[in-house]
């Protein structure tokens, strides 16, 4: 059952479409396990579309009209000529269509960061985050690490725990700057997670001399 959700700023901001590429991902992954946040987010979309209605008609120019209309009609044979890549990597198998869709044809570039704890990045053209997935081998644990600035993670397969709960598929779990945890993997699947980095992360205890090898890549 999911027990974290997006709170509702956030997702007036991606109805809006005021949020960044990689944060928007992980709200749309989050959207394709929970009905409940499909909902607010049509919701939504209906007031969104009954303010529009209410404001006063603005006249536009012909020639500003068919520059529109002529974008539009470009999108639309460009969705329908584009077809997604489908990764061979194994790691993707049982993941929702929609991440799958993200990843490059090839097998992805898995980097172990601790015993258990693999990450590979994913390219979107962002500017401000790092996007990836993070997988947790069973029972594996992550190292204690404090974060630099906002984390959203968004649990795709298996489940792992912190100490503030446990986490399964569609859970949306924000850390702030400054929060320090460990996650656990549950012990008998690894876990699987679509993760949005503002910021690096900060290795604490011995592992801290760590840190200035650690990357940070928004694409």
């Amino acid at each position: 059952m999911i027990s974290k959700h997006p709170n509702e700023t956030t997702l007036v901001e991606y109805v809006s479409g005021a949020m960044s590429t990689a944060p928007c991902i992980s709200v749309t992954a989050h959207l394709k396990f929970c009905n409940q946040c499909s909902g607010t987010v049509e919701a939504l979309g209906f007031l969104g579309g009954d303010l529009l209605e209410s404001l006063e008609k603005e006249d536009v120019s012909e020639e500003l009209f068919d520059k529109v209309m002529e974008c539009i009609d470009k999108g639309t044979h460009a969705t329908k000529l584009k077809e997604p890549a489908r990764t061979i990597d194994p790691v993707a198998s049982g993941l929702p269509e929609f991440v799958r869709n993200l990843l490059p044809a090839e097998e992805l570039q898995w980097k172990n960061l601790t015993n258990g704890l693999e990450v590979a990045g994913i390219s979107v053209g962002e500017k401000d985050y790092e996007l990836s997935l993070h997988r947790i081998s069973p029972g594996g644990k992550a190292p204690e690490h404090k974060h630099s600035g906002t984390e959203i993670t968004v649990v795709l397969r298996g489940s792992f725990s912190d100490e503030d709960g446990l986490y399964q598929p569609g859970d949306f779990l924000v850390r702030n700057k400054g929060d320090v945890h460990r996650p656990y993997a549950g012990r008998n699947e690894e876990c699987v997670c679509l993760s949005v980095l503002e910021a690096p992360i900060k290795l604490t205890g011995i592992r801290k001399v760590l840190n200035p090898f650690l990357s940070f890549s928004p694409s």
